[in-house]
């Protein structure tokens, strides 16, 4: 409900009409926007600082961007300003990103950073993503726009190397691992390890497949526990609820974190393949009868392209968690059976 009522005010907030004020449009501030880095290799993603110079009392903003999606792929925003922010909001070429303070409080003053945009690289050549426009809104709830016309322009070239994972050497998955690191499906994590035995989440499960697929762009997610969704992930999230692939619960929830299921993992295979559900007839598992009804078919056609098989005792055991490697390989023979 806490995000319903904040997506809300944001979107009332930014919905404000235009007041322009000619003494700000000549004084007013500076946007500007820059990249960390004028080179990357495909794989790699590139981090863009937005910053100000002369701000007064900037409450809210949006901000919108242009870039080519063929070459880059939106990962994440965030503002470094206290407050809410929206999902990145895609467009064709176009994105915008939007943000809020909360309360009656003033907003910020002075030259400062404003958040960053990050981007995977997805292949070679020149990138460019340019700032268009900045809507700024104060704490009286006046808005501005800016035209702001500040590009960010860097070189990718190459790929990048796929990381040394220090913990997967003597797993029994860690040829399906490196291949799907190779491809660009699943990462490692910043101290260089995999986890490849650590339980996967449903927002990390639902953003493999949206890689491993490469989705189109979803629309802006809607789910009352938003906020815990992890901004990396809710790009890919988008995308695999607009495929339909995933959804949330009935008490509009995603529930980002927790443990997904072989259930879920079976039904969200066989969706993302566009497989026709079977009646649950050729399943002979020995716990066939706790598989829920909602699910059945969606099992058998995984189980029947040997997308997911059963574990020890010929049983499915459909409530039971899969680990990153159970989830990589499974992904994997996904892409096989296509």
């Amino acid at each position: 409900m806490k995000t319903k009522l904040l997506s809300t005010l944001l979107a009332g907030i930014l919905c404000l009409p235009l007041v322009l004020n000619t003494a700000f449009a000549a004084t007013g501030p500076a946007f500007s926007l820059t990249a960390d880095q004028k080179q990357a290799k495909v794989g790699e993603t590139v981090s863009l600082t937005l910053s100000g110079k002369g701000i007064k009392d900037l409450y809210a903003y949006e901000a919108k961007f242009t870039y080519d999606p063929n070459q880059l792929e939106v990962v994440t925003a965030k503002s470094k300003m206290e407050g809410f922010s929206v999902s990145p909001i895609k467009k064709d070429t176009e994105i915008t990103i939007a943000h809020t303070k909360i309360g009656k409080v003033n907003g910020q003053d002075g030259d400062f950073d404003i958040g960053t945009i990050s981007f995977k690289v997805k292949k070679e050549g020149d990138a460019k993503v340019t700032w268009t426009a900045m809507k700024t809104v104060d704490h009286n709830l006046t808005s501005a726009t800016v035209t702001v016309n500040s590009s960010a322009s860097f070189k990718a070239s190459g790929k990048a190397s796929a990381p040394t994972l220090t913990d997967i050497q003597n797993h029994w998955a860690k040829d399906q691992i490196l291949e799907a690191v190779e491809k660009g499906i699943v990462d490692g994590y910043p101290d260089g390890t995999f986890k490849p035995d650590a339980p996967i989440s449903r927002a990390e499960f639902a953003a493999i497949l949206a890689r491993a697929l490469n989705l189109p762009d979803g629309d802006a997610l809607q789910f009352n526990d938003l906020l815990k969704i992890p901004n990396w992930a809710q790009p890919q999230v988008a995308k695999a609820v607009k495929a339909g692939i995933i959804t949330g619960y009935d008490d509009n929830t995603f529930r980002a974190n927790s443990t997904i299921s072989r259930t879920e993992i079976a039904a969200m295979a066989a969706r993302g393949l566009k497989l026709t559900q079977g009646t649950g007839d050729k399943l002979n598992f020995a716990d066939k009868d706790v598989i829920p009804a909602w699910a059945i078919g969606w099992v058998e056609a995984a189980v029947d392209k040997s997308i997911i098989k059963g574990r020890e005792g010929n049983k499915f055991v459909p409530k039971a968690g899969a680990t990153r490697a159970e989830a990589t390989v499974i992904v994997l023979r996904m892409l096989d059976s296509k």
